[in-house]
């Protein structure tokens, strides 16, 4: 049982890996530099860890736990982790909200189905009142300083116009990698809440996947990206009703331990799998004379 368990963590590891080593490698991050992160993440977390269960944390107590040399320890606990505060997912997906209103929504589209040109205050076919009708009550102009912020409008005088259809540029850039280790790591923290949850408090999590032709792909991505904006303004539009009720009910009552609550979908896509290559540049009955020597 120990080793069947030992065997899934490997395979867990792997399979989460791989993918974040292929976006290091492509941006130069290197294996020791990543090791340098994986300690780090280690001894820190190790130190939450026995704080949790009520231990001392003791340099001794981390290297056992976390397998890292301890006389490294002091200088790895000395550097802070690095902290960034993410803009709120709640913005980032009402400003999706808005642009999806923009190209779908026929009053706020010129004849040929394009997005229009809108003047930015006043009237029933403005950005403010596309921001009204799709935000759930957001400032207009907070939103819209977001999307220029981010390039998805450009402003013209007092209008404004769509450049596209989403508020995340495509291909990297420093948003969207931040955006990527949100996502991934609200994914694992929900994993790893499931594993350590009984059955009835486990946080849904559903997956499905087909071997399909690769030219399902654009009508797929369209289909789940409609469905997957419907499904979180329902949770977006539970949270806040509920949250507001809770208000009114719990007034002059102690105060509730507060979490963070939400949902994420996202689509997979990946090519079948391909064996694993060999690297070229030592031919393996080189190989092979090296290891006798």
């Amino acid at each position: 049982m120990q080793s069947d368990l030992r065997a899934a963590l490997v395979f867990m590891c792997r399979r989460v890996l791989q993918p974040l080593v292929r976006v290091l490698i492509r941006f130069g991050i290197s294996a020791g530099e990543f090791k340098a992160i994986v300690d780090s993440v280690y001894a820190h977390t190790g130190s939450e860890y026995l704080t949790s269960q009520g231990e001392r944390v003791t340099y001794s107590r981390l290297a056992v736990i976390t397998g890292i040399n301890r006389s490294v320890l002091p200088g790895i606990l000395a550097t802070p982790q690095d902290r960034f505060q993410p803009r709120s997912d709640t913005q980032v997906h009402r400003a999706a909200r808005v642009l999806t209103g923009w190209h779908d929504d026929a009053h706020f589209q010129t004849r040929t189905g394009e997005p229009a040109l809108l003047p930015i205050r006043g009237g029933s076919r403005s950005f403010q009142e596309l921001v009204h009708r799709y935000s759930g009550g957001v400032y207009f102009q907070t939103l819209l300083s977001e999307l220029i912020r981010v390039g998805a409008v450009r402003r013209t005088g007092s209008r404004v116009r769509a450049l596209r259809r989403s508020p995340n540029v495509s291909g990297a850039n420093p948003d969207s990698l931040y955006e990527a280790g949100e996502a991934a790591g609200d994914l694992l923290a929900t994993l790893e809440y499931n594993l350590n949850a009984r059955t009835h408090e486990q946080l849904p999590v559903r997956s499905l996947k087909l071997r399909v032709d690769e030219r399902t792909l654009p009508l797929f991505r369209a289909q789940v990206g409609k469905r997957a904006d419907g499904m979180l303004e329902v949770v977006d539009e539970f949270l806040q009703s509920h949250q507001a009720r809770a208000a009114r009910r719990g007034a002059g009552n102690v105060t509730p331990r507060m979490l963070t609550l939400g949902a994420t979908i996202f689509a997979v896509c990946r090519p079948d799998v391909q064996p694993t290559r060999r690297p070229t540049s030592v031919p393996r009955a080189s190989a092979r004379s090296a290891a006798r020597r």
